[in-house]
């Protein structure tokens, strides 16, 4: 598993297409509108390098900080984190990040972002146009596989996590425990 905390950077603002619209004869209004989502590839069919992932990163890490106005933290693990992680050189690529989807909108509504999961699918989407990526290329496609949890509990066999940099990205990775030999 890895954990990202996005960084903090300037503020974004939204500007919408106009739209003209024509009254009687006597006077001409014109009306902001929002433009058409684009159409995205339903599936991502780009592979995700290193260098790729951490363009992708930290453009979407950008987009949510206008966002939210906030650093924002993601839970992320699978592929992803074994292509970002250093010591991991087996791995050249993904086809996706999955991250942990419902603690992250259980966090930030708790917070006072009450449309929290609207804006996390929007920076994805903004992102998968601005790269060609496909509409799944960041994904919570295994949070039905994992348990449900009240709260977050640390235990004391619990490992420590170590922390790489990468770029505007922090992430964390945990290892699993190391379990004394009982025979």
């Amino acid at each position: 598993m890895a954990m990202y905390a996005f960084p903090q950077t300037a503020a974004w603002m939204y500007q919408t297409a106009p739209v003209v619209v024509t009254l009687p004869p006597t006077a001409t209004m014109t009306l902001p509108t929002a433009t058409a989502a684009p159409t995205l590839k339903p599936v991502n069919d780009i592979p995700l390098t290193r260098a790729l992932l951490k363009q992708v990163l930290s453009d979407l890490s950008e987009r949510l900080f206008r966002s939210f106005r906030r650093q924002v933290r993601l839970v992320v693990h699978g592929g992803a984190v074994m292509v970002l992680h250093p010591s991991f050189t087996h791995r050249e690529s993904t086809q996706d990040v999955d991250y942990i989807h419902r603690s992250f909108v259980k966090e930030y509504r708790a917070l006072g972002f009450p449309d929290a999961e609207q804006r996390l699918r929007g920076c994805i989407a903004e992102t998968a146009y601005r790269f060609h990526l496909g509409a799944d290329w960041m994904n919570d496609h295994a949070d039905v596989a994992l348990p449900w949890a009240l709260e977050c509990v640390q235990s004391s066999h619990t490992p420590l996590p170590k922390l790489t940099t990468l770029t505007h990205t922090l992430i964390q990775s945990t290892r699993p425990p190391v379990r004394p030999n009982l025979l």
